[in-house]
């Protein structure tokens, strides 16, 4: 995970790295979509008390089967995609599902804080998270994969930049 500092505010490039587990590549199989969250808070050091949280980002991706066309399709959405005001900012189709996860596993420059919210001299501290968010599957499978440590896809990490 590297994050940037930039005038118009701090960008976050990560790699993260996970297997599928074979329940959740069947049930992508069966046509199924699951939806990944990265999570992002961004906060400045305070010495007298807690660090204040200065900025909050969300994205979400969707990965689906198509079973008709044998092609997978990945959305990409800032904020959730439950939530129709979003909307699905960018969608690409793949032939194997190895090219689509490469798609989810990867982040290129994503813009976490805007540049008003970063001081320049002030030290920050970043928290990520990235997990399988287990409320966007059907109603009848999130009754049935409760408790089931193969379902369960949690990373989170805590970066630090340097200050200028």
């Amino acid at each position: 995970m590297r994050v940037e500092r930039a005038d118009d505010g701090l960008y976050l490039s990560a790699t993260i790295n996970f297997e599928l587990p074979p329940a959740l590549e069947e049930a992508l199989l069966k046509g199924i979509p699951m939806t990944f969250v990265n999570e992002v808070d961004v906060y400045r050091d305070r010495w007298y008390w807690y660090d204040k949280r200065v900025s909050t980002a969300t994205r979400s991706i969707r990965i689906a089967f198509q079973p008709l066309t044998r092609r997978w399709r990945v959305g990409v959405s800032s904020g959730t995609i439950a939530s129709p005001a979003t909307g699905i900012a960018l969608t690409q189709h793949f032939d194997n599902l190895s090219d689509a996860l490469a798609t989810v596993r990867r982040i290129a420059r994503w813009k976490v804080a805007d540049g008003n919210d970063i001081e320049l001299d002030a030290r920050h501290n970043i928290d990520y998270r990235f997990k399988l968010d287990l409320t966007q599957l059907p109603r009848p499978l999130q009754i049935g994969v409760a408790g089931q440590s193969e379902w369960n896809i949690n990373i989170a990490r805590n970066v630090r930049p340097e200050a200028r």
